[in-house]
């Protein structure tokens, strides 16, 4: 009976310390994902853009697939923020980001770089591919009525497209060029 009862003891302890260290587990991993997550839209943040954008790039290297980096700015934000508040601004964003995510597949990225900028990573996509998506964004967000209290508003968004076709597998230089070519599309 000694014995049986030294061995449920361990079982017991056994168990206590999985336990514990699941938890734990879980835990970081809640935190790593807080740590790569906007709060408020639910999109990836920058830190996730630089970790997972130079990730994904030296893979795509390694196979020698392309991979279209998409800047997409939403026009005039400040205007709405200043005409409807900080918590109308706040519905434009969180409605944007709903449309990015019903338009872009499973396999692609979005992340909010700061305020109203934001970058999709669409892995193994041409530039032609691309431009399809970008379109389809622009589109159906311009045509999404937005309520921000009981008022229908419509906003825009500028998108530019750096693909590694053209530019290479370095993400700063993705970056700018995608950068550039959204504030070529505001003009």
């Amino acid at each position: 009976r000694g014995a049986f009862n030294l061995i449920l003891f361990f079982h017991t302890v056994l168990l206590a310390v999985l336990l514990v260290s699941m938890t734990k587990e879980r835990l970081e991993l809640e935190q790593r994902i807080k740590a790569q997550t906007d709060p408020l839209t639910g999109a990836l943040n920058r830190r996730a853009f630089v970790a997972r954008g130079g990730r994904l790039l030296h893979r795509h290297q390694h196979d020698g697939a392309s991979l279209c980096l998409l800047f997409l700015d939403i026009d005039h934000f400040k205007s709405l923020n200043d005409r409807f508040g900080h918590s109308g601004g706040d519905d434009v964003l969180m409605t944007f980001v709903a449309v990015v995510q019903d338009n872009i597949r499973a396999t692609d990225f979005l992340f909010r770089i700061g305020g109203e900028e934001f970058c999709c990573v669409l892995p193994r996509t041409t530039a032609e591919q691309a431009l399809v998506v970008a379109e389809r964004i622009r589109h159906r967000f311009e045509m999404r009525a937005i309520d921000i209290a009981g008022v229908p508003v419509r906003a825009t968004v500028s998108v530019g497209i750096a693909s590694t076709e053209a530019f290479g597998y370095d993400l700063d230089a993705l970056t700018r060029r995608a950068d550039m070519t959204v504030y070529a599309a505001k003009r």
